[in-house]
């Protein structure tokens, strides 16, 4: 008991105060966290700096989308209009298509030139006549009513987009 009163003991204890601790773990983080965010940033940069050398025209192809709304066999004909929808972030241009009756894989219509522009988050309609060998067929006859068709279209771009579609949703 003696002891604890003593005036020597009270100032012989030696620690830094909680301010001072404060300060110097802050001091480290502070340091730290700057020099990962910095090198943060410099990655960063480069990765932006590297993307400038790529070309231009690859860069556009990722943004190119288009859906197709409606695909419409033209009764007692041998036409049939597309309806797409460019839902992407550049204009498009449809450089070909193609139609392909897929249970017997008969290619009714072999990469036909079209060369329509739809813009940015609009649609247009591809109005097509099949070629087949033999013009006198339609769409209500039945080997052509009950089948599906595969429709494949390009881009000028290099993008290519299919969907499956049946004379009058049979």
């Amino acid at each position: 008991m003696i002891h604890l009163f003593r005036k020597e003991f009270l100032h012989s204890r030696r620690a830094v105060s909680q301010i001072m601790g404060s300060v110097v773990i802050l001091g480290v983080v502070t340091s730290i966290g700057s020099v990962i965010m910095f090198n943060g940033m410099h990655e960063i940069n480069a990765f932006t700096y590297d993307l400038t050398f790529h070309d231009k025209s690859k860069n556009e192809a990722f943004r190119e989308d288009l859906i197709f709304e409606h695909v419409r066999f033209e009764p007692n004909t041998n036409q049939m209009m597309i309806h797409l929808a460019n839902i992407g972030t550049i204009d498009s241009t449809v450089e070909s298509l193609s139609v392909v009756k897929l249970d017997t894989q008969e290619i009714l219509v072999n990469w036909a030139d079209v060369h329509a522009s739809i813009m940015v988050k609009d649609s247009d309609s591809i109005s097509l006549i099949a070629s087949l060998n033999s013009d006198s067929f339609t769409w209500n006859d039945p080997y052509y009513v009950n089948s599906e068709y595969r429709i494949s279209l390009t881009t000028s771009k290099g993008n290519f987009f299919t969907t499956v579609a049946s004379p009058f949703n049979t």
